[in-house]
Formats: structure tokens, C-alpha cells, sequence
């Protein structure tokens, strides 16, 4: 009777945590849907593509009035057409005229909105919803990834210097490869906490050892991508303290000899964290100097 009881407790322990774990996997991917429609890189994107739609359509317009128009020419031509005929072509040519002025101003506003595209940081990468107990973790991902979008605008004098944007988008670019991993990873980990609640206790035994290896190695990604975040606020307060003395840009070197990296950070973060490092100290020279 006791062990029936202890049975029956345990599965509704398990059933509960199930619910609660359930209902957190929902809140999260409700919130991450409502976060990439509210990111300005997605949203410019959209614009994007309906700025595309717009020439495309205008286009078609003014394939159809042309078409239109050229038989039209060649009938009246052919001395074949009454005055109806002639009213025609020149609707016709009207609506030749207003679609190939729709095509202009669609196209510079498409061009308008690939420049800001182009301004903007790319999108982050997704976030799925992950297991509660690694939660915590992935919400400091969360708040590093935010807040290294954030930073790496803020560098340099002029915020419209190429090379700047540059170094934004290969910053970003490798963030995000890191980020990508380790959320693969924490998906990873969830798929193998869910696999324990069930799994005979030889296997979770198993289970339990996998998922602490995975955890680790989660950690420790995190970790270096706040060392990235860090290096990004050292270059961030550099380049406000250069201008509040009035200096150019000057010749500022990315050179990675200025900082040496620890090798235990992962290879992808490596180069943009001594890039950021030796942005900072070259900053600082010129403001000492």
C-alpha cells in the first residue's frame, strides 16, 4: 500500500512538473514570436519585400499598357481605328505614363528601405523555447545578445563611417554563429531533461551525466559571449570619451597584436573580441595623446 502510494505520489509530482514545464514552454514561445515581429531588422525586411511586391506589380502594369499601346499604334497605323479607337490609345498611353511613374517611385522607396536594412543589425537568431532549469541561463543569453545589438552601434565618432559598419555586421556576424550553437545546444539539453523524467533509472543515471556535460559547455558559451558584450562596452566608452574631447576618428588600428585572447574561448568569438579590445586601447591613445 505504501509503495502504491509512493507510486501514485511521485506521478503526480511528475504530472505537475510536466504542467508547469508545459506552460513555461508556451509563455516562451508567445514571447518570442511577439520579439521577432517587434524587431526593427525583421520589420525592415517585410518593408523589404513589399517595396519588391510594389515594383513587381507596377512592372506588370506597365508591361499590359505597352502592350496595350503598341497595338493600338499599329491599328490607327494601319488607318483601321475610329475615334473610339484613338481615345483608347490614349487611355492607354495614360496608363502607360502612371505605371512607369509608379515603378520610379516604388523603386527609389525600395532603394530607401534597403539602405536602412543595411543600417540596421541583422535580426537575432531565434530563440526557442528551452527546459525550465536552464532558463535562467538562456534569459542572461537573452539580455547579452540585446545588449551587444545595442553597443555595437554606439561605437566610433561618426556612426556612418563604412568601416565601423563593417565591423559591426562581422561582430554581429559571428555573435550570432555563437549564439545559434549555443541554442542548439540548450535544445539539445531540454530534449534530454524530458527524456529522464521517463527514462529507467539506469538511463537516467546516463542522462543525467550527458546533461551535465552539455550544461557545462552552455555555461561556459555564455560566459564568453558576455566576455564579447564586455569588450563592446570597453569600446563603447572609449569612442564617448574620444569624442567628449574633441578628436577625430584618427587612425585607429584593428590589429589583433594589441590584446592577447585566452585560448579558452570559443574560436568564433576570439578574433572580434581582440577586435573590439583593439579598437578601445587605439582610443585610448588618442585621447591620452
Amino acid at each position: 500500500m505504501k509503495k502504491a502510494g509512493a507510486r501514485a505520489l511521485t506521478t503526480t509530482s511528475a504530472t505537475v512538473a510536466h504542467g508547469i514545464d508545459l506552460a513555461g514552454q508556451v509563455s516562451a514561445t508567445a514571447a518570442e514570436m511577439m520579439r521577432t515581429r517587434r524587431d526593427p531588422a525583421v520589420q525592415a525586411q517585410k518593408k523589404v519585400r513589399a517595396a519588391r511586391r510594389r515594383v513587381t506589380a507596377w512592372s506588370g502594369g506597365a508591361a499590359v499598357g505597352a502592350a496595350f499601346t503598341a497595338t493600338g499604334a499599329l491599328i490607327i497605323a494601319d488607318g483601321g481605328a475610329a475615334a473610339g479607337g484613338v481615345w483608347a490609345l490614349i487611355l492607354f498611353v495614360a496608363l502607360l505614363i502612371w505605371c512607369i511613374v509608379g515603378i520610379v517611385r516604388a523603386a527609389v522607396d525600395l532603394k530607401v528601405r534597403k539602405r536602412v536594412v543595411a543600417e540596421l543589425p541583422a535580426a537575432a537568431p531565434a530563440r526557442p523555447a528551452v527546459a525550465a532549469e536552464i532558463r535562467p541561463l538562456m534569459a542572461r543569453l537573452d539580455g547579452y545578445s540585446d545588449g551587444l545589438r545595442q553597443l555595437v552601434g554606439m561605437i566610433g565618432i561618426t556612426q556612418d563611417d563604412p568601416s565601423l559598419r563593417q565591423l559591426r555586421d562581422e561582430i554581429l556576424g559571428a555573435a550570432d554563429v555563437s549564439e545559434a550553437r549555443l541554442r542548439r545546444q540548450a535544445t539539445d539539453l531540454t530534449g534530454l531533461l524530458r527524456a529522464r523524467r521517463t527514462a529507467p533509472p539506469e538511463a537516467a543515471t546516463q542522462l543525467t551525466a550527458t546533461a551535465d556535460v552539455l550544461r557545462g559547455q552552455i555555461q561556459h558559451g555564455v560566459a564568453d559571449y558576455g566576455e564579447l558584450v564586455s569588450a563592446a562596452s570597453e569600446a563603447v566608452a572609449a569612442s564617448r570619451n574620444l569624442a567628449d574631447h574633441g578628436s577625430g576618428p584618427g587612425p585607429v588600428s584593428l590589429s589583433t597584436s594589441a590584446t592577447q585572447i585566452p585560448g579558452t574561448l570559443h574560436p568564433e568569438l576570439e578574433q572580434p573580441i581582440d577586435q573590439l579590445r583593439s579598437l578601445a586601447a587605439g582610443m585610448r591613445e588618442l585621447t591620452q595623446g
